[in-house]
Formats: structure tokens, sequence, C-alpha cells
């Protein structure tokens, strides 16, 4: 790691020969069919078409969103059926999932540093697919919370080895477009959530959403393991037991903290917002849970869609002028949405709410792709998966494992004196995490430097 220069992970080509680079597969043995080139140099992830992978990496991300997010779609008649507080729904729909979520991923992500991306990937989508489906068939509050439990660990392995196996495929210039990819499949996944679920819980019930919603993933389970190749690493797979070593480098380079941590703040709001804004719309406003998720999860996901294409151009942009914008944009973009998301939570309109809760999903969608690019530049190509677990590791336990918990708490405190209006004052309160998750974006920036063009 001594090649750094302010936190940026660029391999000097005379640390090894690019033949060796070339030749290294995820195993560190030469893979079979490789193509005799770095799929990033080649614009092809290991002789498959670009175009193509990352169509099956959008699919992933959007079972990935899908899967995770139907426990907000359904959250008003699991409430009713099982007695709960919003206490207990934030727990169930953050908690439960980040006590698993970001530390497995940490073991995955060692482990796809060093084996096949591929395998593992397809292995995991598997188990959050087949967990999905037995939160449909839960008896009872901790039935459902253990199989979240088992969503969360094969979702685990998703950030891992998607970033990683993206970072070798596409150039170092395109990289934030290329993560908009993923970023896209998020909002896809929440529309897809919220049409289907909010219909099929409509018409038969909470439990056949979930069966809807995890069994496509086996299907694409498939697709991942027989029709992608695993592309060769633009540095050596990493050695068994250097775990500690490299999150210890990236927990000492402040680009990475810091832009962690302002995307770990943001995500206390965006996970808030998934976990609650349904049932919201269906107490403040008297929406149904199928209307409501048609009309809000259709136009949120357009809407998130949208900013993440925007987002990733303009990082590219930007970058190419000054890499800091990679931290920049997210910062000037989540601190707008702080002032676009608590208004409209305190509307009594439902137009004005409904225009202001999709603005607000549009602004935060704006900074993800850069962030991702920003992280996969700090990080060495042979730790590039750790870089994005370390990055999911801290993210969620703050992000997923305290924002719907923190909304929920305050709706239950202000519920005896305020009544349905509790849920929307908790909401708009959390927006104003975005504001020290803007000040974190900036100074990473800060502190990252400057550079001829992004790495």
């Amino acid at each position: 790691m001594k090649h750094r220069q302010h936190g940026l992970g660029c391999m000097p080509q005379d640390r090894r020969s690019l033949g060796e680079d070339m030749r290294m597969a995820a195993s560190g043995r030469p893979e079979p069919g490789a193509i005799p080139m770095s799929g990033a140099a080649s614009g092809k992830a290991a002789g498959t078409s670009l175009p193509y992978f990352l169509g099956v990496m959008f699919l992933v991300s959007t079972l990935n969103m899908a899967d995770r997010q139907i426990i907000g779609i359904v959250a008003e008649p699991i409430k009713n059926e099982f007695g709960l507080s919003d206490t207990m729904l934030g727990l169930v729909g953050g908690t439960a999932f980040a006590l698993v979520y970001p530390t497995l991923g940490l073991a995955i992500a060692r482990a796809a540093d060093r084996l096949n991306r591929r395998n593992i990937l397809a292995a995991c989508l598997a188990v959050w697919s087949a967990m999905t489906m037995l939160c449909g068939v839960a008896p009872g509050f901790w039935y459902l919370a253990v199989a979240r439990t088992g969503v969360a660990a094969g979702e685990a392995g998703y950030a891992p080895c998607t970033h990683s196996l993206i970072a070798d495929s596409v150039s170092p210039e395109r990289r934030s477009s290329a993560f908009s990819v993923l970023v896209v499949g998020i909002s896809a996944g929440g529309l897809v959530a919220s049409l289907i679920g909010g219909l099929v819980a409509e018409t038969h019930g909470w439990r056949a959403a979930f069966m809807a919603l995890g069994a496509p993933g086996l299907i694409v389970s498939a697709l991942v393991y027989f029709t992608l190749k695993e592309p060769v690493r633009l540095g050596a797979a990493a050695r068994a037991g250097r775990a500690v070593k490299a999150f210890g480098a990236l927990m000492k380079s402040p680009p990475f903290l810091l832009c962690v941590a302002g995307s770990a703040f943001h995500l206390m709001v965006a996970y808030g917002l998934a976990a609650f804004g349904i049932a919201y719309f269906v107490r403040a406003h008297g929406m149904s849970v199928g209307a409501a998720a048609a009309i809000l999860g259709a136009s949120a996901a357009i809407a998130g869609a949208l900013g993440s294409l925007i987002g990733g151009a303009a990082g590219d942009f930007l970058a190419k002028r000054d890499r800091r914008w990679l931290a920049w944009w997210p910062a000037v973009t989540v601190f707008a949405a702080t002032f676009v998301g608590v208004p409209a939570f305190l509307a009594q309109g439902l137009v004005f709410a409904l225009i202001g809760a999709v603005a607000a999903v549009f602004c935060n969608t704006l900074y993800q792709p850069a962030s991702y690019a920003l992280v996969q530049g700090v990080a060495d190509p042979q730790e590039r998966a750790s870089a994005a677990a370390l990055m999911i590791f801290i993210q969620n336990l703050v992000g997923l494992g305290l924002g719907p918990l923190v909304i929920g708490l305050i709706s239950d405190a202000l519920a005896p004196s305020v009544g349905v209006a509790a849920l929307g004052m908790a909401i708009a309160f959390s927006f104003l995490f975005n504001i020290p998750s803007a000040i974190a974006f900036y100074f990473a920036g800060k502190t990252w430097g400057r550079a001829d063009k992004p790495c």
C-alpha cells in the first residue's frame, strides 16, 4: 500500500508486469477462455459483451432492491396482522437486516478478492431470493425477523461482487456512468416492489407479495452462473490473510472514511423513507396500499432512475476536470434534498406531499454513482471488493440499522400527542441527517486532493 498518494489506489506499472496481471484470474491462476487483455482496457467483461454484462448487473441490482424493499411496501398490513408498533417495524425493516448484512459482507468481500466473484454472486442471489420467499410464510414477528436476516445474509455478497466486477470491466473514465447502472437497478427494484408487490399484496395478501418477488431471483442466479465469465483482475488476486491489512489501510484513508460517513448519514434518510414512505401515505392521506405503492412507488422509481443516470453522467463530467467533484457533487445534491424532503412530509395536501417526496428521491439518488466511483478509485485493484464491503458495512450499520429505527421511535413517541401526523414528522426530521452527510462529502473531496484524471 506504499504506492498510495492522497489516498489514491493507482497501481504503478513497474510493480508487476502487465502480462502477469492479465494472466491472473480470481483464483490466482490463468482463467480458461479469458480475453488476452484486462476487461477495463478492452471494454469487455472476460469475453462477455459489455452491454450484456451491465444488463445482467442491472437485473441483479433490481432484484436486490426489490427483495429488500418489499418489507416497506407491505409494512402496514404486517403491522395490522401482527399488532406491531412502528419501532418493531423499524427493527424488522432495518435493524434485523443490518445486524447481518454488513458484517457478513466483509467476509464475503475477502473471498471475492481471492475467488471467483461470478460464482459467489450467483450463490448469494439464490440465497436471498429463497429467504425472501420464506418471509411470506412467517407465522409471527420473530419468524419474519429471522427470515429477514436470511435475506440479509444473501444480499451481503451483492455489493462486493458487483462493484469489483464492474471496476475490472470498465475503464476508470467511465466508471461513474457504469455504476449508475447499479443505481438505476435500485430504482427499478423499487418500481418492481411497488407495482408488482403492491398489486399482489392488494389482491392476494402481503404473503403472496414476498413469493412473487423472491421467485425470479432463482432464475437470474442461474443466468449469472451460466452466461457470465469472471473478468481478469486489473491487479493480482488478493492473498489470503491480508484482510486486516486491507481493511486497516482503507480505514486510514481520509477520503474513504469521509465519503463512507457521508453516505452513511444520507442512507439514514433513504432507508428510513423506504421503510415508512408507503405507510405514511396510507395513514396520513388515506390511500390504499396498492394505490400508494403504485403512485408513489412508480413515480419515485422513475425519479430515482433519472437521478442515477444524471448523477452518473454529472460525476464523470465533473471528475474529468477535478476528481474531487466525485465527493463534492454528492455534497451538493444531498444538501439540496434536505430542503425538498422536510416540507414534503409536513404538508397537508396529498398532491404537494407526493410531488415533494418524489423530488426528494430524485435528489437523494444523484450522489450515488459518483460516491461508488470515488471509493473504487481510492482502493487498490486487488482490494476493490473489500473497499465496497467496508463501505457497505459502515453504511448499513448506521443507515439501515438506525434510519428506520429512529423514525419508528420518534413516531411512537409523538403519536399520543399528534396522532397520524407523527410518522410524517419523524420522516421529516430524518432528512436533517443530510446536513452532516453533505459536510462529510465536502471534506472527502478536500482530503483526496486534485489529480489530472480519475483513477
